[in-house]
């Protein structure tokens, strides 16, 4: 039986976790994964996706009819990820993609298990969850000088198609991206300057990133990374503009969607760089900035 898993949106770093436990569900199984992002996939999404989604959704959709079309899979395997971190839920839209895909696809086989660890229910076995990790993403390494932090989510920060490039334009001025990866700091780090924690658990990954990074690292300045129709990004990427005003730090939003340039986005990056050199150069931070 072929498997197809899209590992895109909230599924993108959990290949290891997927073929670890779709063996447990299904006997004698092939996974197939959707792979990286492609253009083709990126019209699949728009095609069929409706307007009130996000990008990262859209994507994922265009994941799905990847796997259809053109691997011809049997079923697809979609849990459905309602918390993934204890006293949090994931984003409404993670939690209802198997959903919208039942929607959009009628008569595509679907297996849709829980995750849900508000309730401490999950689809597998107590065995396969002991010491591992859902996500398995690579963690930037920090460097002692010239460190530029990259905010979004995991899912956009790894997939190549919605970073445009930004982590190589980075390092190609010669910084160090360093960015949050989910679910790694939770379990040891609390905000403290926040009245209350965040209610979604990839916003509470960001922020603490943030504010821990802030307090233990040399950062040059901030870039956030704000995907089109995000509802968590539009309150987050507010919260941490500001504190980088308090704080005098250098900060820069990107709104990325479905356009596939990415010229565009590069030269701003570039320029930011350029502004966070000279000031830095010229010693200049305390300066009256040019809005104000």
């Amino acid at each position: 039986m072929k498997v197809g898993v899209p590992n895109s949106f909230c599924y993108a770093g959990m290949e290891n976790f997927f073929i670890r436990v779709i063996p447990e569900v299904f006997e004698d199984s092939q996974v197939i994964f959707s792979g990286k992002t492609t253009k083709e996939m990126v019209e699949y999404g728009l095609k069929n996706g409706c307007d009130e989604l996000c990008i990262p959704a859209k994507i994922f959709i265009g994941h799905v009819e990847y796997l259809i079309r053109k691997k011809s899979v049997d079923v697809l395997f979609l849990p459905r990820l309602v918390s993934v971190l204890p006293s949090t839920y994931s984003c409404p839209k993670i939690i209802g993609i198997p959903d919208i895909i039942r929607a959009n696809y009628h008569g595509v086989k679907l297996v849709v298990p829980e995750i849900n660890l508000r309730k401490k229910r999950k689809m597998m076995s107590e065995k396969s969850m002991k010491n591992e990790q859902l996500f398995d993403f690579p963690m930037a390494k920090i460097a002692k000088v010239k460190n530029i932090m990259v905010l979004a989510h995991s899912y956009v920060i790894f997939d190549e198609f919605l970073n445009k490039g930004i982590l190589e334009t980075i390092k190609s001025a010669g910084y160090n991206p360093i960015y949050p990866i989910y679910y790694r700091f939770n379990s040891f780090y609390i905000s403290s300057d926040l009245p209350k924690e965040f209610f979604w658990s990839s916003a509470r990954d960001i922020y603490n990133y943030f504010e821990w990074a802030v307090n233990n690292t040399q950062i040059n300045g901030v870039v956030y990374l704000m995907t089109f129709g995000c509802g968590i990004d539009s309150v987050l990427q507010e919260l941490i503009m500001r504190k980088c005003n308090e704080l005098g730090l250098p900060y820069l939003c990107i709104t990325v969607d479905e356009h596939c340039a990415d010229v565009g986005i590069q030269t701003r990056i570039e320029a930011y760089l350029d502004m966070i050199e000279w000031r830095t150069s010229k010693d200049e931070k305390n300066y009256l900035s040019t809005h104000g």
